[in-house]
């Protein structure tokens, strides 16, 4: 196994707590301005609109790696994984522009 996919497990285990009542999923990001592909679990109370996410590895553009670790991820974890590519960019919640409870209300 390979030293990447050790430190992926070994942060999965400490983010992923197995919460009643909370939502996981993995999120593995192809980012093409740093040359890395990220690893992140995603985490969210059912009923709430906070999502909370946790960087799980930080892999350079190596794809023959990215497959190992993938692989090695996937043996361990039945999370559902969604994949994001940076040449594709998706603004998926509008801006805030007023939040009168932190602040920006200005």
């Amino acid at each position: 196994m390979l030293a990447e996919s050790r430190e992926l497990i070994q942060n999965y285990h400490q983010y992923f707590k197995r919460l009643p009542h909370h939502q996981y999923w993995l999120v593995i990001v192809d980012n093409h301005f740093n040359n890395r592909y990220y690893f992140f679990i995603y985490s969210r109370k059912l009923k709430t609109r906070l999502v909370r996410s946790h960087e799980l590895l930080a892999l350079v553009h190596d794809k023959d790696k990215y497959e190992q670790v993938l692989t090695d991820l996937k043996q361990i974890s039945h999370l559902t994984i969604e994949y994001r590519d940076t040449s594709h960019l998706v603004e998926p919640i509008p801006e805030i522009t007023k939040d009168k409870i932190h602040g920006h209300n200005y």
